[in-house]
């Protein structure tokens, strides 16, 4: 080869390395090249975590990545912009989501949750007019409804026994149950009665007006305890020198009563909330109903708040430091925030007291977000943030809404389906998974970790309550 062939080839060798480092030390840094927008560009890494989720297909833009996801993957050298993320496996619902990727950021997706598909497994097998779960999430309580009789049950979850607790003479009872804190007893009213079942001991029935000498016309378990009871009495025709209200507190142990509270006006209506030495209650005034607290041991009256005019209302349980009151006639929802001290629950004036619409509201396990909904919209109030936050508004009547464990989720129940809803993304770009489809739906629970739902349905001829694994 002549000297000057050589010197051409070693000169474009030069030329080349010169043109191309530059390429390949831009490239190796993550540069790259937008044909978009003709220009070169910092590029993003992304970080998807699912812990326990392994050997998955990642989906970017719909094209498979090269790698499998094993519970943890990076992807490097993303151009900036929007892309579709797609995780799918065997056996679940796939996840997806839109993610936004900076120049030079990384964008960091942990707690990936994926639901199993699974088929419903049918716990009652026999038609059930409703059912409660324990909340120690161990029993169910439920009403089963036959020809001439309303019988009530309580199921095992864990062992499958049955026990037989109830029967009532007339197929088409009232019957209300509610479970003390503790999961030991079952209070019941049938009818205009009152019963209190030992769950350890079934065949122990207490009859309530045995420790009374009048009928209750509405008794309340103790927020705290299993022993106590908080029974309404209405005298509607009291005399001068009768109370027209009157609260007393029943103690099961003791099988005593006393009066602890006494109003010369009857209350409009049957709902109170005892906590602590305090006393939640409504009554009608000129054209509005008030809200007053009454405390026990300072034997004074205050005006919480005023309300519109209605019969029904509905006090949501906490022990937190929210008083909520649901007024279902105006669907209305009032927040209260309060202080809790050893002697009296203060209220705080102005801004503590807030109004949502709302026909039902929910906290979540640990009473930090109180989720709502009107019928048709989802909200909740993020107390630590003092924010209201709406969530979706559907098209179809909703029935009932529940957190999930992570509170990254909500569960819905509509007429005949039930979905969960991805809280994660923005609204209108949220993963909706339909878990369950029946012919009707009646009534749901999520368990505390998020791995079951309970619910009660009919599809075809069959109907009673199922339970569904999605963990």
């Amino acid at each position: 080869m002549k000297l000057r062939t050589r010197r051409i080839i070693m000169f474009t060798f030069i030329l080349a390395f010169f043109i191309m480092a530059p390429i390949l030390i831009f490239y190796a840094s993550g540069y790259r090249y937008d044909v978009k927008l003709g220009k070169i560009l910092k590029t993003g890494t992304l970080m998807l975590e699912a812990k326990g989720i392994k050997n998955a297909s990642l989906y970017i833009n719909d094209k498979l990545y090269e790698k499998p996801f094993d519970e943890k993957i990076f992807v490097y050298n993303l151009l900036p912009g929007d892309y579709n993320i797609r995780l799918k496996k065997e056996n679940y619902y796939p996840w997806q989501k839109k993610i936004s990727i900076q120049s030079s950021l990384t964008t960091f997706v942990r707690d990936i949750i994926f639901f199993k598909k699974n088929i419903p497994l049918q716990i009652i097998d026999e038609p059930t007019a409703n059912f409660y779960l324990s909340p120690d999430e161990q029993k169910i309580a439920y009403i089963k409804r036959t020809e001439l009789f309303s019988e009530l049950y309580l199921l095992d979850i864990r062992t499958k026994e049955k026990i037989f607790l109830y029967r009532a003479s007339f197929p088409e009872s009232d019957i209300n149950l509610s479970w003390a804190a503790s999961s030991k007893k079952i209070l019941a009213q049938i009818n205009n009665h009152y019963f209190v079942f030992n769950v350890q001991q079934p065949e122990q029935i207490l009859e309530i007006e045995e420790l009374l000498d009048f009928e209750p016309n509405n008794l309340k378990w103790d927020i705290g305890s299993d022993n106590i009871l908080f029974a309404l009495k209405q005298n509607p025709q009291a005399r001068a020198d009768q109370s027209a209200s009157e609260i007393y507190k029943i103690d099961l142990l003791a099988k005593t009563k006393s009066k602890i509270f006494e109003s010369q006006e009857e209350l409009i209506n049957q709902e109170f909330f005892i906590e602590a030495n305090d006393v939640f209650y409504i009554k009608k005034e000129n054209t509005r109903d008030n809200l007053y607290k009454y405390n026990l041991n300072f034997k004074t009256t205050k005006l919480v708040t005023e309300l519109g005019r209605s019969a029904n209302y509905k006090f949501i349980k906490s022990t937190n430091n929210y008083l909520g009151l649901i007024d279902s006639d105006n669907q209305k929802l009032f927040l209260i925030q309060k202080i809790i001290t050893s002697l009296e629950i203060t209220i705080q004036s102005g801004s503590a007291i807030k109004e949502f619409n709302a026909i039902d509201a929910v906290w979540d396990r640990n009473e930090k977000w109180l989720l709502f909904h009107d019928g048709f919209e989802v909200k909740f109030f993020d107390t630590a943030a003092n924010q209201e936050i709406f969530i979706n508004r559907y098209g179809q009547k909703i029935n009932q809404v529940r957190w999930h464990h992570e509170l990254q989720h909500i569960v819905i129940l509509f007429q005949n389906n039930l979905n969960i809803i991805d809280l994660s993304a923005e609204n209108g770009e949220r993963n909706v998974i339909e878990i369950i489809r029946f012919d009707q739906l009646d009534n749901f629970y999520v368990a505390r970790k998020g791995e079951i739902i309970y619910f009660q349905g009919k599809i075809g001829r069959q109907e009673g309550v199922y339970q569904i694994i999605i963990r």
